[in-house]
């Protein structure tokens, strides 16, 4: 494990910029299409579902104080089971990277630069993340620090401009609403982000104090932000227009009207938030760097994270196109995260509880 230590402050940004990432580009026009006007509530909920999954989590790691998450899966299956899962768990982070990198080369390629190859976005970013991972996660954290407060002015002070075309008759179209459905329908919403903010057990070893303070607080602050996000898109596009749109945050950035002679801020917000999407590549590279090295005792981080750029290149061709993409998340996404998300981590904390029940019957 990495000698450094993070604050909880650091911590809380690390998660933030973890959660918003890619949600903003991908979620938004799925809810609102699933859910009609209350696509925001879907994403109150998910936080909800965020913050008590985090705590098993975080009581998980308590229970293995020093230990990362391959590490306690290595001490309580033991060498050979607990290594096998640990794999299952960097091919898992992998795929996240493969995917977030994919988010971005198509959000750059739909939105700014139409003739640019996706490969070429892929290499650019992985180059960069791969860098940050060599240098470690204190590096990252630290640009994390910078960028919370920064996206967080220039994200919502604009925002605010197109107020003036509100409308809240967009919250009264005729719908029926059943909780339970609604769920059902939008069940990605709780995979994505919030099952993957697993990987993050992976530093919680590094934060001393105050952890639940901060991952419980990170998550349920980005949360908010996400459903905040969509509830003003929803009252200033609409329903129908916002479910109907690749990117309903792009467009209002893109019809905002400073003054006569500023024009296309969109592109210089949207690259402002891709930096939010940089630091969740880069965390899950990390992790993903991390976990191997912890697995197969290799020293040097570089070792592996170069070659994982051609890997994890690779992997984020898998979908032909968005809309293929977009549909493997609406229905299979879910329920492919549980596994690694719930399942092995309850697992992990019923073998932890029989293994202390046996040693007190034993001592």
């Amino acid at each position: 494990m990495e000698q450094t230590t993070l604050s909880p402050f650091q911590m809380f940004c690390v998660i933030t910029c973890f959660i918003v990432g890619t949600t903003f580009i991908m979620l938004p026009n799925a809810t609102i299409a699933d859910a009609k006007q209350f696509g925001w509530l879907v994403h109150l909920w998910s936080a909800v579902f965020g913050v008590l999954i985090g705590s098993v989590w975080i009581y998980i790691s308590g229970k293995h104080p020093g230990l990362s998450l391959v590490q306690i899966f290595s001490k309580v299956f033991g060498k050979y089971a607990g290594g096998f899962i640990s794999v299952c768990y960097i091919i898992f982070f992998l795929q996240i990277a493969a995917w977030v990198t994919r988010n971005v080369s198509d959000y750059m390629h739909v939105t700014m630069m139409p003739r640019t190859p996706p490969t070429v976005f892929h290499l650019m970013t992985l180059v960069v993340c791969a860098y940050a991972a060599v240098k470690g996660i204190r590096s990252i954290s630290l640009v994390s620090i910078f960028i919370v407060p920064y996206i967080f002015i220039s994200f919502w002070i604009p925002y605010t401009i197109m107020l003036n075309e509100w409308d809240w008759r967009n919250f009264n179209i005729p719908a029926d609403f059943h909780f339970w459905h609604a769920v059902s329908e939008t069940k990605y919403a709780l995979g994505f982000p919030f099952l993957e903010t697993i990987a993050c057990m992976m530093i919680f070893p590094l934060v001393r104090v105050k952890l639940k303070t901060a991952v419980l607080g990170g998550t349920a602050f980005a949360g908010f932000q996400i459903a905040l996000s969509v509830f003003f898109a929803i009252g200033i596009l609409g329903v129908y227009r916002s479910s109907h749109l690749l990117y309903p945050e792009y467009t209002i950035f893109r019809e905002m009207e400073f003054s006569s002679f500023m024009e296309h801020l969109e592109s210089i917000i949207s690259i402002n938030m891709l930096l939010v999407v940089f630091v969740k590549l880069s965390s899950i590279y990390y992790f993903a760097v991390t976990a191997i090295c912890q697995v197969f005792s290799i020293r040097s981080r570089a070792v592996v994270a170069i070659p994982l750029i051609w890997v994890i290149s690779a992997y984020s061709l898998l979908f032909s196109n968005i809309s293929e993409n977009a549909k493997w998340i609406h229905d299979n996404l879910f329920i492919y995260y549980v596994p690694f998300g719930v399942g092995f981590p309850v697992l992990l904390l019923v073998f932890t509880w029989f293994r202390k029940e046996r040693g007190e019957r034993t001592t």
